[in-house]
């Protein structure tokens, strides 16, 4: 099973930085064992969506042309429990970015308040040089399309063309 532990992409500016969205809901698998009559997002899962924010941030920083393999946690902090109903806000900084490590500070907040902060690293595999990464490029392509797409705006733009084309056709008449 795949979990997709981000659901939507706020901002994301190139070598920087990027905001992320995950909510939290009962339906949640996890939520079934951990722990039951106290539901919590176990910690692993949180850091997971450290590590898929990070990876959409950097392969976007490089045009989506290598993939980040997460390869140290230098720390990490539990603060809060995270429960179903919480929002998380998942903001990602760059510290450092060369030839051998990517380093990334995550920290996720509910309410303004941290629930749980770390330090990654990661090392880039070229997507050109390996098929594989160049496989895992798309699908982070992908994925980044799908979580940084607005339905609404899409919804009005083709509303907006609806009534544009309607115009002209009346116009004609």
């Amino acid at each position: 099973m795949r979990f997709i532990l981000i659901d939507r992409i706020i901002s994301l500016e190139k070598n920087r930085q990027g905001t992320f969205l995950k909510n939290i809901s009962q339906s949640e698998d996890y939520f079934a064992d951990h722990f039951p009559g106290f539901p919590i997002m176990p910690g692993v899962l949180i850091l997971e969506g450290f590590g898929q924010g990070s990876q959409l941030l950097i392969a976007f920083s490089h045009d989506f042309s290598v993939y980040p393999v997460m390869n140290r946690v230098y720390k990490v902090l539990f603060k809060h429990y995270v429960k179903p109903g919480d929002q998380l806000e998942i903001s990602l900084s760059l510290l450092q970015m060369d030839q051998e490590e990517v380093r990334v500070e995550a920290v996720a907040r509910s309410n303004d308040i941290i629930m749980a902060q770390a330090t990654l690293g990661f090392y880039m595999v070229n997507g050109a040089l390996n098929t594989a990464a160049a496989e895992q490029c798309r699908r982070l392509e992908d994925m980044y399309r799908l979580l940084s797409s607005d339905p609404v705006a899409r919804a009005w733009d083709s509303l907006r063309g609806l009534q544009e084309r309607a115009r002209s056709l009346l116009t004609r008449l």
